[in-house]
């Protein structure tokens, strides 16, 4: 069964939708914790120490609330229209090769830390709630790695 959307990218199905539900109301448990995105931080810089150089300079408390927005972003992606420019076309820019040359292998550890730290952070964290953050922004991470 589909419920209807005025996004290109196809019909969005109600599990499809109940899955995107589920991870942003987990978002929204994480986010209200004071310490999610610095610990965030905490374990991708230690689960991915080659992405720490890039860090080097960063304000952390600006770096925080762009984090903040950029998952917020991936979260909606799979629902907005296909065509670009897309509500994630100024962020692929940014870490793509023309810009801060974000290497695409660093995805999958940031979203693995992310991951990890949801399930820190959310109290009604389930394996459940792990497959829909991962089936969730599956689609702006492949976005955001075609654009580099």
């Amino acid at each position: 069964m589909t419920q209807s959307n005025s996004s290109n990218r196809g019909p969005v199905t109600i599990a499809d939708a109940a899955v995107m539900a589920l991870a942003k109301a987990s978002y929204e448990r994480c986010r209200a914790a004071p310490d999610f995105f610095p610990a965030f931080y905490r374990a991708f810089l230690a689960t991915c120490p080659e992405a720490a150089p890039l860090f080097a300079h960063t304000d952390f408390a600006k770096q925080n609330n762009l984090l903040r927005h950029a998952v917020g972003l991936l979260l909606i992606f799979p629902n907005q229209p296909a065509g670009e420019p897309t509500l994630l076309s100024r962020l692929a820019e940014r870490h793509s090769r023309r810009d801060l040359k974000i290497d695409p292998a660093l995805y999958a550890p940031f979203i693995d830390s992310l991951i990890a730290t949801v399930r820190q952070f959310d109290s009604e964290f389930t394996p459940a709630t792990e497959a829909a953050w991962r089936a969730t922004v599956r689609m702006g991470v492949e976005y955001m790695r075609a654009k580099y």
